[in-house]
């Protein structure tokens, strides 16, 4: 038997259980074989489990620390105690100094903090503490899902300008290019649904009466690769004479979205 001695509103952060073993700090992170949510607990001193409760933006960035040791146990392995106890004391309750130099040694999950509310300027700098001031329990899956995809352009050295980034989201595939495209007016800042829908008009302009049919025997989802090709080409074409400004990344985005859906329409015949 244990009890629940601290709690966050959150049931996915790390709870601080006691037991037959004492206090332990009981988190849930990684699966097992038939994809159940792993637990895991390591041993808390009495003040290390106040931290926990009172000081929401250092259990944050602990929590940032030890999932990814969570995530190393694999499906079926036990999580590194000694390194999860070492973190503790450094990152409850040392110095900022100290809290810095315990995250330098180890793996640590800045998305994590990003779906908490981290100050993302404060998190670049490295300047830790202070970018959790304003943590939250709650999470925004959403806002990490952005900040890696922002991080992943970053390192192929793509940089989106406000309307690239409204046209990404127009078509759905801000957060990954491997959604298939949908529009999605909704999703655009209104100063820049207008601009955005012109340069979807340039793309329908210049594809239009233009199919992509499907290839037989193929299947149902099968379709003529020449056809594909030649409309990716044509909206390429369009927008990189109508938009030269416009990433790369996002005119593959507006292309995709046209063949997809002239896809659709010949499914649909």
């Amino acid at each position: 038997m244990r009890d629940v001695v601290f709690s966050s509103e959150n049931g996915w952060l790390p709870k601080v259980v006691r037991g037959d073993a004492g206090l332990r700090l009981a988190i849930i992170g990684g699966a097992g074989p038939l994809h159940d949510p792993r637990e895991f607990d390591i041993a808390l001193t009495t003040e290390q489990a106040d931290a926990i409760r009172d000081d929401l933006p250092r259990f944050l960035i602990l929590y940032s620390a030890l999932m990814p040791l969570c995530d190393a146990a694999g499906i079926d392995g036990t999580i590194d105690e000694d390194a999860a106890v070492a973190l503790l004391n450094p990152i409850l309750l040392g110095t900022p100094d100290e809290a810095i130099v315990a995250l330098s040694g180890v793996h640590w999950r800045k998305d994590l903090l990003v779906a908490h509310g981290a100050d993302i300027a404060l998190l670049e700098r490295g300047d830790v503490l202070a970018a959790m001031e304003r943590g939250t329990a709650a999470a925004n899956h959403e806002r990490a899902q952005e900040y890696r995809a922002d991080k992943g352009r970053q390192r192929r050295g793509v940089r989106l300008s406000e309307l690239d980034t409204a046209v990404l989201k127009y078509t759905g595939q801000y957060l990954t290019g491997a959604n298939i495209p949908a529009r999605k007016p909704g999703s655009v800042p209104s100063r820049f649904r207008s601009q955005v829908l012109e340069v979807i008009g340039t793309a329908e302009e210049a594809s239009v009466g233009m199919r992509i049919r499907r290839q037989p025997f193929g299947g149902s989802t099968s379709t003529r690769r020449k056809d594909w090709d030649a409309m990716t080409a044509a909206v390429k074409k369009a927008l990189g004479g109508a938009y030269p400004e416009l990433a790369g990344d996002v005119v593959r985005s507006v292309a995709f979205l046209m063949c997809s859906e002239a896809a659709d329409r010949e499914r649909g015949r």
